[in-house]
């Protein structure tokens, strides 16, 4: 985190945000503190303040919640078409995410005969 900046910047905040999320058979969803995979550490004139907000500000939205808000007009990026692409494909990532973590679920009978039961 460098500065006030980095919580108005498509790219920073993108980024945040997918650190602080886990595959799920519902998609990309929040993880918890401990599976998120930051840390947010602030620098130059930022302030732990800062890198808290941060945090506050990502750790629990959702893929439909992140769109919105980095499709927000105040969340600046030098190439607008950069920012509608990348939505785009946000939402077609966590359809991805989906799928995957459904083809790689062990069925209910066979965790009853490995015993995870």
């Amino acid at each position: 985190l460098r500065e006030l900046s980095y919580l108005s910047r498509f790219w920073t905040q993108f980024e945040a945000w997918c650190s602080m999320q886990e595959a799920s058979v519902e998609g990309l969803r929040p993880a918890p503190a401990a599976r998120r995979r930051c840390t947010v550490m602030p620098i130059l004139q930022a302030t732990e303040v800062m890198a808290s907000e941060l945090i506050r500000m990502w750790a629990g939205r959702s893929v439909d919640e992140a769109i919105e808000t980095l499709a927000s007009p105040d969340v600046t990026v030098t190439n607008q078409s950069d920012k509608e692409l990348q939505l785009y494909k946000l939402r077609e990532l966590d359809s991805l995410v989906r799928e995957a973590v459904a083809e790689c679920e062990v069925p209910p009978r066979l965790e009853c005969q490995l015993g995870r039961d």
